[in-house]
C-alpha cells in the first residue's frame, strides 16, 4: 500500500508554503479547454474581466459633464448677445418683453448695439438715465410707429448713438434732448407733426442726414445754416413757402428734395449754386411746371392685367400684363402715397413726357375719373433688366453703395457705353424737354440682357423752366455734378487705379464735370460732343 506523502512547511514571514516530497509523482490533472476569441486569444471569463474603478468613473463622468456644461454656456452667451429677449435679469421673470426696456437683463446689454421699439404704441418712454445707460454701446434705435410725443432728456446718455428713426409718431416739434447726441448722424421724423424746421435742437456738429418727409412744415429758420456738416436734407410733402438763403450755408449739402411743397419763390441762388450740390427735386410746387401730355393716354381697358406681380416699391405696385399684343409691365400707383420724392401723378406726367431709347419710361400712362386722375402706367417689360449700382446705405449717404452683383466686372468698353449711353438721355432730357431727372445714380440705370445701359426711375424728376437762363443752367450743372460722380463710381468699381484706363481728355473733361465751381461745369450737349470727339468712343457712340 502506498505510503501517504509527508507534508512540511516552510515560513517565510506571513506566507505558509506547502512542499511536496521528492519521491512523490506529479498528479495527473485533466485541464478544461478554453474557448478562443476571432483574434486567437483566451477568451476571458466574466470573472476574469478588468473592471473600472468608481474613480475611473467619476473622472469620465466629470470630464462629460464639464465638456456639455462648456458648449451649453457659449451656445447660451452667443445667442444673448444677439436677441437681448433671450436673458433675463431673474431667472424667475418670463420672457423679456421687447417693447418694455425695464424687463431687459443686465448681461450683454452694454454690447447691444441695434434697439428695435417699433410699433410699442408706446405714448412715452422712460425718464430713467440709469435705465438708458445701460445700453452704452447702441448705434441705431428704431421708435417708428407709435404715438410719442416727446423724448425725455434722460435719452442724453445715449453717447454712442448714430441713427434715430422717429417716423410716424405725434410730435410737434424737434425734441430738445437730440440736441445733446453729439454723436448721431441719421435723423428720421418723417410723418409726424413737425410745423416748423429749426436747428435748435439738433445736433449741429454730427448731423449729416435729415429725413423730415410729410410732416407740416411752413417755416425753414434762418439757422439751417448751422448744420454744417448736413449732406442730405428731405423736406417733400410739407408746407414751405420758401427756402432761406442761410441754406446756402450747408456748404456739405449734396442732395435736397422739397416736392410736393407751396415753394411759389425761387429757390435763393446761394443754395442752387452750392459746390457740392448734385441732386434735387422740385416737382409739385408753384415755381416748377406741371408737366403736360396726352399723347401717351391709354385706356384701362385695352389692357390685360394678371395677377402676377413683378415688383413693388413705395410709390406702387408692378403687375405684368399684355397691352396690344405684347407682354408688358404695368405700375398701378398706391393710393395717397407721400415718399422721399414727389408724388405720383408728376411721375406719370414725365414719364408721358421722355421719348427716347435709352430712358425706360412709360408706354402710355393710365387715368380715371372725371379729373382724369393718374391711375398708373403701362411699361415695357425688360428682360434680364438689372441695375448697375446697389443704393446708398447709411454709411455712404449720398453715394452708391457699390456695384450690383450682375454688374460688377465691367470691361472698359461697357463703362463707356455706359456713360455714352446716360449722358445721350440727360443731353436730352435737359436740351430738349426741359426736365431734370433728380435721381441720377447708377441704381437707376439699368442693364438689360444685351448690356445695353437705360436710365429709369422718374420719381424725382421734374420739369423746369428753361426760359429763365440762369436759373436753368444752375439746375442743369447740378446734375451734371450728379453725372460726374456716376462716373467716378465706375471708374472706382471696375479700372484699376494703378493703370492708365482713361485717357487725357476724358479725365479733363470728368475733372471739370466735378468742378467746386458751378459755373465752370460744361452743360450736357457740351458733355455729348466732347464725348463724340474722343477716340475711346468712337464705335460706342451711336445715338
Amino acid at each position: 500500500m502506498r505510503s501517504r506523502p509527508q507534508l512540511r512547511q516552510m515560513v517565510d514571514g506571513d506566507e505558509t508554503i506547502r512542499l511536496v516530497q521528492e519521491d512523490e509523482r506529479p498528479m495527473n490533472i485533466r485541464r478544461r479547454q478554453v474557448k478562443l476569441t476571432k483574434m486567437g486569444n483566451p477568451r476571458l471569463r466574466r470573472d476574469d474581466v478588468p473592471q473600472k474603478s468608481i474613480l475611473e468613473w467619476a473622472k469620465a463622468i466629470a470630464i462629460t459633464l464639464t465638456f456639455v456644461s462648456g458648449f451649453l454656456t457659449l451656445a447660451w452667451q452667443m445667442r444673448s448677445r444677439k436677441d437681448p429677449n433671450f436673458l433675463r435679469k431673474s431667472a424667475k421673470s418670463k420672457r423679456v418683453d421687447k417693447c418694455d426696456l425695464r424687463t431687459y437683463p443686465l448681461k450683454h446689454i452694454d454690447q447691444l448695439t441695434d434697439l428695435n421699439l417699433s410699433g410699442c404704441g408706446h405714448s412715452s418712454l422712460p425718464a430713467d438715465s440709469e435705465l438708458w445707460s445701460r445700453f452704452s454701446s447702441l448705434k441705431k434705435l428704431d421708435l417708428n410707429n407709435n404715438s410719442l410725443t416727446d423724448l425725455p432728456q434722460e435719452m442724453s446718455v445715449l453717447s454712442s448713438l448714430e441713427i434715430l428713426f422717429i417716423s410716424e409718431n405725434a410730435i410737434e416739434s424737434i425734441p430738445a434732448v437730440i440736441a445733446k447726441l453729439n454723436s448721431l448722424r441719421v435723423l428720421s421724423l418723417r410723418g409726424n407733426l413737425l410745423d416748423d424746421l429749426s436747428a435748435v435742437n439738433l445736433p449741429t456738429s454730427s448731423l449729416s442726414w435729415l429725413i423730415l418727409t410729410n410732416n407740416q412744415i411752413r417755416k425753414i429758420h434762418s439757422n439751417i445754416g448751422d448744420l454744417r456738416r448736413l449732406r442730405k436734407l428731405m423736406l417733400s410733402h410739407n408746407r414751405i413757402e420758401s427756402v432761406p438763403v442761410e441754406l446756402g450755408g450747408c456748404k456739405e449739402l449734396e442732395l435736397v428734395r422739397l416736392a410736393n411743397n407751396n415753394i411759389n419763390k425761387s429757390i435763393p441762388k446761394e443754395v442752387l449754386s452750392l459746390s457740392k450740390l448734385a441732386w434735387i427735386s422740385l416737382s409739385g410746387n408753384p415755381i416748377s411746371i406741371t408737366p403736360q401730355s396726352v399723347d401717351k393716354a391709354i385706356n384701362e381697358r385695352d389692357i390685360q392685367i394678371t395677377p402676377k406681380i413683378l415688383g413693388s416699391g413705395a410709390s406702387g405696385t408692378v403687375y405684368k400684363g399684355k397691352y396690344q399684343g405684347e407682354d408688358v409691365a404695368v405700375k398701378i400707383f398706391k393710393v395717397e402715397v407721400k415718399g422721399s420724392d414727389g408724388n405720383a401723378s408728376d411721375e406719370a406726367g414725365i414719364n408721358a413726357l421722355i421719348d427716347h431709347p435709352l430712358a425706360i419710361s412709360a408706354i402710355g400712362i393710365i387715368k380715371e375719373g372725371k379729373d382724369e386722375a393718374y391711375k398708373g402706367m403701362v411699361m415695357k417689360l425688360l428682360s434680364e433688366a438689372y441695375p448697375f449700382g446697389k443704393a446708398p446705405n447709411f454709411d455712404t449717404v449720398t453715394r452708391d453703395e457699390g456695384p450690383s452683383p450682375h454688374s460688377a466686372n465691367l470691361t472698359k468698353k461697357q463703362v463707356l457705353s455706359v456713360v455714352w449711353n446716360i449722358a445721350s438721355v440727360l443731353d436730352y432730357i435737359h436740351s430738349i424737354v426741359g426736365v431734370s431727372h433728380g435721381d441720377v445714380y447708377l441704381h437707376n440705370v439699368l442693364r438689360d440682357g444685351l448690356f445695353t445701359a437705360r436710365l429709369s426711375d422718374w420719381g424725382a424728376s421734374f420739369v423746369y423752366d428753361r426760359e429763365n437762363i440762369e436759373i436753368a443752367g444752375m439746375i442743369e450743372r447740378i446734375e451734371v455734378l450728379a453725372f460726374g460722380r456716376l462716373i467716378q463710381d465706375l471708374i472706382d468699381w471696375h479700372f484699376d487705379k494703378s493703370s492708365q484706363e482713361l485717357s487725357g481728355p476724358m479725365i479733363e473733361l470728368l475733372a471739370s464735370l466735378l468742378h467746386r465751381d458751378q459755373a465752370s461745369r460744361p452743360n450736357f450737349q457740351m458733355i455729348k460732343e466732347k464725348l463724340g470727339g474722343m477716340s475711346e468712343f468712337k464705335g460706342i457712340a451711336t445715338n
